[in-house]
This record gives structure tokens, sequence and C-alpha cells, in this order.
């Protein structure tokens, strides 16, 4: 009996810390930088959420420049559906 108290211990702490880690990913954004990079002196950017951020990713949406997320289509036109790369 106490094995089996202890591992349902062991498995709700560990459900607890995934859904923990789950929620913080879908809360998170992150800054991307616009394919004309420095209008006037001033760079701009975009805030996705980390599963567009992965979707982009997937699909060369997102490319890293100098420890920068940059765009590499235009954010402003609503695009389709896009093809797998694979």
């Amino acid at each position: 009996m106490n094995g089996d108290k202890q591992r349902r211990i062991v498995a709700s702490v560990v459900l607890l810390v995934a859904l923990v880690f789950v929620v913080a990913g879908a809360a998170r954004t992150h800054r991307v930088y616009g394919m004309d990079g420095n209008e006037f002196g001033l760079l701009t950017f975009d805030r996705i959420r980390e599963g567009e951020l992965v979707v982009d990713s997937t699909f060369t949406g997102v490319a890293r420049r100098d420890g920068r997320l940059h765009s590499t289509y235009d954010r402003t036109v609503e695009r389709g559906k896009r093809t797998c790369p694979t």
C-alpha cells in the first residue's frame, strides 16, 4: 500500500509540473522583427505566441539572425494554407 501511495504522489507531481510547463509555454510570446528591418532607424516587430513560432519555424517563416528572430515574409498579408516542406 505504501508503494502505491508514493507512486500516486509522484505521478500527480509530474502531471502538475507538465501542466505548468504547458500553460507557461502557451502564455509566452516572442518578438519577430519585420523583413524590412530598419525603418527610420527603428526595428519593427510583431509579437507571436509559442505555437505560432513552432508553425512558422517549420514552414521557414522565421529565421534567426544576429541573435534575433526575423520574419521571412510580410506578416501584414493574409496567408493561405501552407504546403509541408517535407
